[in-house]
C-alpha cells in the first residue's frame, strides 16, 4: 500500500466504519463533492447525468474513486456491480453517472467484504422475505403505490410477520407526505423518535430517500418561525439540515437575530457552510465557538472538513498545551496562508481575543515594518506568552 497515495484511505476507512461498505455516491455526499438536492434532481430525470452537478475538478474526483478502489481491491473487498434507475414515471430506465464510461462505471460499484451479503437477500424463495424485500424496494426508489400493494401483500402471505406494524409505519409515512403539519412538535418527535429509527433500520442508508421529504415537510411548516434556544430544534435550521439543504439551512441561521451568541446555531451554522464549500464562513463560526462556547467546539466530533479536523487533533497534542479559545490563533500558525483569506472577520468584535488579533497581523503582515513586527512580537509575548512560544517554534 505504500506506493499509492494515502490521503484517500482515511475517508475510506471512515465510510467502511461507519456503513461497512464503500459506495461511490456515499463518498461524494461524505466529501462534500455532492449535494443530496442534486443526487434527487439526477433520479428525477432533471440531470443527464450526475457528474455534472459535482463540486471540483472532475479528473481528480475520477482519480480519488479510482484509488479508493484500487484500495479497497488491494485489502481484498468483493466488488459488485449496481445500478441506478430513474424515480417517478419512468423507474425502468438505468441512469449514467457520466459520459465518460471509466467514470460512469467507477461509480456504479459497491465493495463488501467478501462474508459480507445483504440482511433481505436470505432465503428469497420464501413469499414473506420477498414481500419485505419488495415493500423496501418501493420505498427506497419513492414508490408509495408499489409499497402499498406489496404491503397488502405482507397482510396476507404473513400477518404475523415480526416487522409488519414497522413497514406500515413507513408506507403510512411515505403516504402522507403531502399531508399538512397540523402539530409541528407531536411529527418532529414521531420523525426523531420512530420513523427515523425504523428506516436507518430497515433501509440503512437509504433511509435518506425516504427521511429527507419527510424532514422537508417539516421545514415548509416552519418558514419563517422564530428560533427558541430552549426548542432548538423547532427551527427551520434544523430540519433543513436534517434534510440535507444546507443552504435553507445556512440561510434559516443567519436570518435569526444575534445568531452568533448560540452555540447550536453556530454549529448549524459550521456545518452547513462546510457543506457549501463555504470554508471561510464555515471557519469564522468554529472560531467563535472556540472563544464563547470551548466545551462546545470540539471540530473532530461535528466538522466535516478533514483537514481542520487533522489540525485540530494535532492541536490537543500540543506541548506545551493550549486552552481551547486559542485554538483559531494556532491554526493562523499551522496554516499561514488562512490569514490572507479570513478577511470577513471583524478583528474589533468583543469575541475576537486581543492575542488572535496580534496574530492575525503578524501572520498576514499588516505593519510592513521591521520595528512594527517587533513591537506585535512583545504584544503577542505579553498577551500570551505561551501562544508566543508556539509561535516561535513555528518561524
Amino acid at each position: 500500500m505504500n506506493n499509492k497515495p494515502q490521503h484517500i484511505q482515511y475517508p475510506v476507512d471512515q465510510l467502511l466504519q461507519e456503513q461497512g461498505e464503500y459506495l461511490p455516491l456515499e463518498f461524494l455526499l461524505q466529501e462534500g463533492r455532492l449535494t443530496y438536492a442534486d443526487y434527487e434532481a439526477w433520479r428525477n430525470g432533471e440531470l443527464n447525468t450526475l457528474d455534472e452537478a459535482l463540486f471540483g475538478d472532475r479528473q481528480h474526483i475520477k482519480q480519488q474513486l479510482i484509488e479508493a478502489a484500487d484500495y479497497l481491491q488491494r485489502r481484498g473487498w468483493q466488488v459488485e456491480t449496481i445500478t441506478y434507475h430513474a424515480w417517478g414515471n419512468d423507474r425502468s430506465r438505468s441512469l449514467r453517472f457520466s459520459r465518460n464510461d471509466a467514470l460512469n462505471d467507477c461509480f456504479h460499484q459497491r465493495y463488501r467484504k467478501p462474508q459480507d451479503q445483504p440482511q433481505l437477500d436470505m432465503f428469497t424463495d420464501a413469499p414473506a422475505i420477498n414481500r419485505v424485500n419488495g415493500i423496501i424496494r418501493a420505498l427506497v426508489n419513492r414508490d408509495a403505490g408499489e409499497a402499498r400493494r406489496q404491503l397488502e401483500g405482507l397482510y396476507d402471505t404473513a400477518p404475523d410477520h415480526a416487522r409488519l406494524g414497522e413497514l406500515e409505519r413507513l408506507v403510512e409515512a411515505a403516504e402522507n407526505l403531502d399531508a399538512p403539519v397540523d402539530d409541528v412538535a407531536a411529527d418532529l418527535r414521531t420523525l426523531q423518535e420512530t420513523l427515523s429509527p425504523l428506516a436507518e433500520s430497515l433501509l440503512c442508508k437509504e433511509s435518506r430517500n425516504l427521511l429527507v421529504p419527510l424532514w422537508r415537510r417539516l421545514s415548509a411548516a416552519l418558514y419563517n418561525q422564530p428560533y427558541h434556544a430552549a426548542h432548538a430544534e423547532r427551527h427551520m435550521s434544523y430540519t433543513a439540515s436534517q434534510a440535507m439543504d444546507w443552504d435553507t439551512a445556512r440561510q434559516a441561521v443567519e436570518q435569526t437575530p444575534h445568531w452568533q451568541s448560540d452555540p447550536v446555531l453556530l454549529q448549524r451554522h459550521a456545518r452547513a457552510c462546510e457543506q457549501l464549500h463555504r470554508r471561510c464562513d464555515a471557519l469564522l463560526s468554529w472560531f467563535t465557538l472556540c472563544w464563547q462556547f470551548p466545551e462546545l467546539s470540539d471540530a473532530s466530533e461535528s466538522s466535516i472538513d478533514t483537514e481542520l479536523r487533522q489540525q485540530w487533533a494535532a492541536f490537543l497534542e500540543l506541548e506545551p498545551e493550549l486552552p481551547t479559545q486559542t485554538f483559531p490563533a494556532w491554526l493562523l500558525l499551522a496554516k499561514p496562508g488562512l490569514s490572507k483569506v479570513l478577511t470577513g472577520l471583524r478583528h474589533d468584535a468583543a469575541s475576537c481575543p486581543a492575542s488572535y488579533r496580534t496574530l492575525y497581523q503578524l501572520q498576514n503582515g499588516l505593519s510592513g515594518q521591521a520595528d512594527d513586527n517587533i513591537a506585535l512580537r512583545a504584544r503577542l509575548k505579553q498577551q500570551d506568552s505561551l501562544l508566543f512560544q508556539h509561535y516561535l517554534l513555528l518561524q
